[in-house]
């Protein structure tokens, strides 16, 4: 069998992922796993062999071919020990060194020659020790991020999730076999690289939108996603042309060095109860602290007269978590939100957040977001480089909330009594906010980059006053 047949195509939206990475912006996803006894490295060690390896992707590099098409390829020099390390925090391994380590290794590229992929058994990290991993975008997104982590448990078959039932894993013995992979990925007519007199992009977005819909919404979904493709020109050219951001300290040119910050705990039932006496969702309440923590902190730096709201990128998943397979990928779009950071009053927030949330539910922006990553990344990088260009500098942050496990699980026979993770972000955005709930809590992680919020523990300590704020209402 031939290098080439062993190869597998990148999908177009994988491949702009992958193409999007810079150097001051890694499109990098990091994760932590938290345990309060333990866990030993050669039992880690032991747990990534039999139950992350059969996961392909993570044997396997990209390459490119003669033509300049990026493949996926077993790397023949692949090496456990070159990915998983176990390193122990400086003195005094308190939350800031921690912070500091991560945040040291989000300024540290993945090797390109290599599967894009590192973890770190780190020692002094809470009362026993922390898994931290950083997985490239390419390789899936943050819902195949949860199919992975959740796959690694002990018993995923006991973990219950609000988002539907996780996929069986692979089996352990494909990560010795043959991993050799097929051409399976849709591909567009120009995905050769080459130039052809095909449709005008326009016409491709509306067809790639249709299959989108599709992919969400199933067979039943085909009529409304017709409509929403016959508006796709309009909706695109908005999408296209939104104004820049308002000109404060949170965005602007980036640099390598990052900081990270994670709230604490944040009682998953008194969001709920918020949401019910205003009827509004999780979701509606946990943008709304988002928003109402952005006002305090604009407040804090005296910027809170340049903004009356700030638009963040939320991920939208397009394919449900039962439906995703050991090949990852990346099935998501993007709505833009505009939060209300001029509104004063933290009811006022909500009603505004909740009636924008509304409103972007019947959008077609995650479907049309989705069809230019698919497009763009099946097109010639220059091409892709112009779209993306376009949407360079339209939001302030993004912002992803992930509903994870209601209740704890074990991995490698111990208690992972916490997880957070933080979002990459692009298109030149330098701040990231990850909401993830986990065994009856919500976290917010903070990634941000240092020239712009050198400081994010100020912005978890205003999230944390919102919702103190809105407790104290409740009473």
């Amino acid at each position: 069998m031939s290098d080439d047949q062993q190869r597998e195509r990148l999908s177009g939206p994988d491949n702009a992922w992958f193409r999007l990475g810079e150097r001051t912006n890694q499109m990098v996803i990091t994760g932590v796993l938290v345990f309060d006894e333990p866990i030993e490295y050669e039992v880690l060690k032991e747990k990534f062999r039999n139950n992350l390896l059969p996961f392909k992707r993570f044997r396997q590099r990209i390459v490119h071919d003669a033509l300049g098409r990026p493949k996926w390829e077993l790397d023949p020099e692949f090496d456990l020990e070159s990915h998983l390390h176990h390193v122990a925090l400086s003195e005094p391994q308190d939350k800031q060194t921690f912070e500091e380590f991560v945040a040291g290794q989000m300024a540290t590229q993945l090797h390109p020659d290599m599967p894009l992929w590192q973890a770190y058994l780190v020692e002094g990290a809470g009362d026993g020790n922390a898994l931290v991993m950083r997985i490239h975008h390419s390789l899936g997104d943050g819902f195949a991020m949860i199919y992975l982590a959740l796959g690694l448990a002990d018993d995923p078959s006991e973990i219950d999730l609000p988002i539907g039932s996780i996929p069986d894993p692979p089996d352990v013995g494909d990560s010795e076999g043959d991993a050799a992979a097929t051409e399976s990925a849709p591909q567009l007519a120009t995905a050769d690289g080459g130039s052809t007199a095909s449709p005008s992009l326009a016409d491709r977005i509306d067809g790639v939108v249709e299959g989108a819909r599709s992919v969400a919404a199933g067979a039943k979904g085909a009529k409304r996603a017709a409509s929403m493709a016959a508006k796709a020109p309009k909706n695109t050219y908005d999408l296209l042309t939104f104004p820049d951001e308002p000109d404060t300290s949170l965005v602007g040119d980036l640099g390598v060095p990052k900081r990270v910050a994670w709230t604490d705990p944040i009682d998953l039932d008194l969001v709920r109860a918020v949401g019910e006496a205003y009827d509004a969702t999780i979701n509606d309440v946990l943008m709304t602290v988002t928003a109402g923590g952005f006002r305090r902190y604009l407040d804090d730096i005296g910027e809170l007269d340049r903004a009356d709201d700030l638009r963040v990128a939320v991920p939208v998943n397009l394919k449900p978590l039962d439906q995703r397979t050991e090949d990852l990928g990346n099935y998501f779009g993007l709505v833009y939100l505009q939060l209300p950071v001029g509104v004063d009053t933290h009811e006022a927030r909500l009603h505004t957040v909740k009636s924008r949330m509304d409103e972007l539910k019947g959008s077609p922006e995650p479907f049309l977001v989705f069809a230019l990553l698919y497009v763009g990344g099946n097109l010639p990088e220059p091409i892709q480089n112009v779209i993306a260009k376009r949407l360079r500098n339209k939001a302030t942050a993004v912002v992803t909330n992930v509903p994870g496990p209601t209740t704890s699980f074990t991995f490698g026979g111990k208690e992972v009594s916490d997880i957070f993770f933080w979002v990459p972000q692009s298109q030149g955005i330098g701040l990231g906010l990850s909401i993830l709930s986990y065994n009856g809590s919500v976290r917010i992680g903070i990634a941000s980059d240092a020239k712009l919020v050198s400081e994010p523990q100020r912005l978890v300590d205003a999230l944390h006053a919102g919702v103190d704020a809105l407790a104290d209402e409740l009473d």
